[in-house]
């Protein structure tokens, strides 16, 4: 069953968000991953105006494909320095 990884985001680096860009996209695609959506949330349809004005969905064959890139050794120094880029919240779903 496939699994969504979604992020919302804050970029606070932009030169290193824009570093750390296509390092991430090649990780994502060895790990059997895809970009869904990337981009400016459009419209708050409940709720409050988003803390995190920036939304991207990836999607994995399975859920244990996106755990396993997130936990990667290969992901690591990504995750590092996208901590230094951006503020985000991240979760992920599986379709059932």
């Amino acid at each position: 069953m496939p699994a969504y990884v979604h992020i919302n985001l804050r970029v606070i680096d932009p030169s290193k968000q824009a570093a750390l860009a296509p390092r991430f996209q090649l990780a994502l695609q060895e790990a059997g991953g895809r970009i869904l959506h990337f981009g400016p949330v459009a419209q708050v349809l409940e709720g409050e105006a988003p803390q995190y004005p920036l939304a991207g969905v990836f999607e994995f064959p399975t859920l244990a494909q996106a755990l396993e890139f997130y936990n990667s050794d290969k992901y690591a120094p990504i995750k590092a320095e996208r901590r230094e880029a951006q503020q985000a919240q991240m979760f992920i779903v599986e379709t059932a």
